[in-house]
């Protein structure tokens, strides 16, 4: 009997191995023919020139020295990749809090849109750009660039500046600032600007 008990159970998984091969074949076909590729598209992914990474609700940390200089949030960040200027985009606003020391906030920036252009280590702002400090002194302007290397503001189109002290309000054409707002010059100011001096 021992000799018909193992001709039974070898017979049982020879079965049973060809029956496991054959499930094995029939899903190796189902898989082969649902994966087809396009052949014009495979090529078209080896020329692409780039893509957008695209962040939402961003927080960026700018420091200089190991000191926080700045916090930049915006709704959607969108930064071009492989692009030759290494162009990053912030087209649903961004605000920025300058920071004197690291835990107290000097001034802040806001603008309806702002492109930062690294090669040039360069941000142009443009859509109700307003900068102000917390000493109550306020630039207003419809586009400028912000300029990393020297920290200063700069444009060649309309502005208008509110300073604390002396109490002024000045209008002009053409502006050269920088971040704290201390030290401004207006290139062409207009008529009807003021200033009270005590």
């Amino acid at each position: 009997m021992i000799f018909g008990s193992t001709n039974a159970n070898m017979i049982n998984s020879y079965f049973h191995t060809k029956y496991i091969t054959a499930v094995a074949l029939l899903c190796s076909c189902f898989f082969m023919t649902s994966c087809e590729n396009n052949i014009n598209e495979v090529k078209a992914l080896g020329n692409n020139k780039g893509g957008i990474d695209i962040g939402k609700d961003v927080a960026i940390y700018m420091s200089d020295g190991g000191r926080m200089t700045a916090k930049m949030m915006a709704p959607v960040m969108k930064k071009y990749l492989l692009d030759s200027g290494q162009m990053v985009e912030f087209p649903n606003s961004i605000k920025v809090d300058f920071y004197k020391d690291s835990a107290k906030v000097d001034s802040k920036l806001s603008a309806n849109y702002a492109k930062y252009i690294q090669e040039e280590n360069l941000f142009f702002l443009k859509g109700d750009v307003v900068v102000y400090t917390t000493q109550g002194d306020t630039l207003w302007c419809k586009e400028m660039y912000w300029e990393q290397k020297t920290n200063k503001f700069h444009t060649d189109k309309e502005v208008v500046v509110k300073q604390h002290n002396p109490i002024s309000k000045v209008y002009g054409l053409g502006f050269e600032a920088n971040q704290d707002l201390t030290d401004i010059k207006i290139f062409k100011p207009q008529s009807n600007s003021f200033a009270i001096i005590s």
